[in-house]
């Protein structure tokens, strides 16, 4: 069995729940970045970033292409995207509201072995709290979660910046079960509207 396909057994959770006594081992949620790729700038983009405004109440920034694609017309350093980063307790809250859309469930292989996890949403308008606009239109989007432990911004610094211990990272399991605990996520193999 791989690790993408392991279920957590009640061992495991005794494990996690005996390393989260120390403060310094409980895990977090860091941040949620909402991304929409429009492909293009101009009004499309203008749309796609009113949409991430209304869904986290925070201003979007611009993302532009890294490379010339000739067959979509996209050139380097053109912005073709949105994106949002919401932190702390605003993400707790924004990661419930985007879950109930997903039915409180993901799969097991959203997750990588350093705590990040990640979902789509197929229209933006079955989002809690977000209603349709016909000038706006009917948008998707992607979820990119963050899981880390205190002290992880000491390999991000700008002075005096370290590595971190291998064992201080979140693995795939340990991000599953405080996802499990903390959001009551449902891990399933196979989403049945799953649009990847």
């Amino acid at each position: 069995m791989s690790s993408d396909t392991k279920t957590l057994t009640p061992q495991m959770k005794e494990i996690y729940e005996e390393k989260w006594n120390n403060p310094m081992k409980k895990p977090y949620l860091e941040k949620l970045v909402l991304n929409i790729g429009a492909g293009a700038g101009g009004e499309e983009l203008e749309r796609a970033a009113t949409v991430l405004e209304t869904i986290t109440g925070k201003e979007p920034k611009k993302t532009l292409s890294k490379t010339n694609v000739k067959e979509f017309d996209i050139r380097k350093g053109r912005p073709i995207g949105v994106k949002v980063t919401v932190r702390g307790v605003e993400a707790e809250d924004l990661l419930k509201r985007l879950l109930i859309v997903q039915n409180n469930r993901m799969k097991r292989s959203s997750f990588d072995e350093f705590g990040n996890f990640g979902f789509g949403i197929e229209e933006h308008i079955s989002i809690p709290g977000v209603e349709y606009d016909n000038v706006i239109g009917i948008w998707g989007l992607d979820v990119i979660g963050r899981i880390v432990r205190p002290g992880m911004r000491v390999k991000y610094r700008r002075v005096h910046r370290a590595k971190i211990p291998e064992d201080h990272y979140v693995s795939r399991e340990e991000a599953q079960y405080y996802l499990e605990k903390y959001f009551d996520v449902n891990l399933v193999e196979k989403l049945e509207l799953d649009y990847y």
